[in-house]
């Protein structure tokens, strides 16, 4: 299962690579299709401002935790619960700037959520009850040992 979890946090990872490219392209070069949406917000104009936050700053840290899993696996947790948080706050500020909620918010943010949630799994936080219990595919809460 391990294994599972852990291709399943490189793929979103990846999936939030090209998410937040297309986002920075489309801000550069497609600006006038975000105007509405941003011209009520501190980002009134600021477009290549909002690319390079979503591109180079969220985006980087997804790129990051791809380069850590590839390269450094010891640190991977960190670097993908790291990503995932940066993702959901960058989610959750976008909200509150364009005062807004849309489909999109739910996917990327749930994505973000995603990777907290499997290095919850992968660290053993949340795990897989026994294959002997009727809710085998459920996932529970460890709590340490009281001594």
């Amino acid at each position: 299962i391990m294994k599972a979890v852990k291709g399943t946090l490189l793929g979103v990872a990846i999936f939030q690579i090209v998410s937040t490219l297309i986002g920075f392209f489309t801000l550069v070069f497609g600006s006038e299709m975000y105007a509405p949406a941003l011209d009520p917000t501190p980002f009134a104009g600021q477009y290549v401002l909002a690319a390079v936050l979503l591109g180079v700053v969220v985006g980087g840290w997804q790129w990051a935790a791809v380069y850590v899993h590839l390269r450094r696996p010891q640190w991977l947790a960190l670097a993908h619960a790291l990503a995932g948080f940066v993702m959901v706050g960058w989610i959750g500020g976008e909200c509150l700037v364009l005062n807004a909620f849309a489909w999109a918010h739910a996917l990327w943010g749930g994505a973000g959520v995603l990777q907290v949630v499997l290095v919850l799994v992968l660290r053993g936080v949340l795990r897989p009850l026994s294959a002997s219990g009727p809710q085998d595919s459920s996932l529970t809460v460890s709590t340490p040992a009281q001594g």
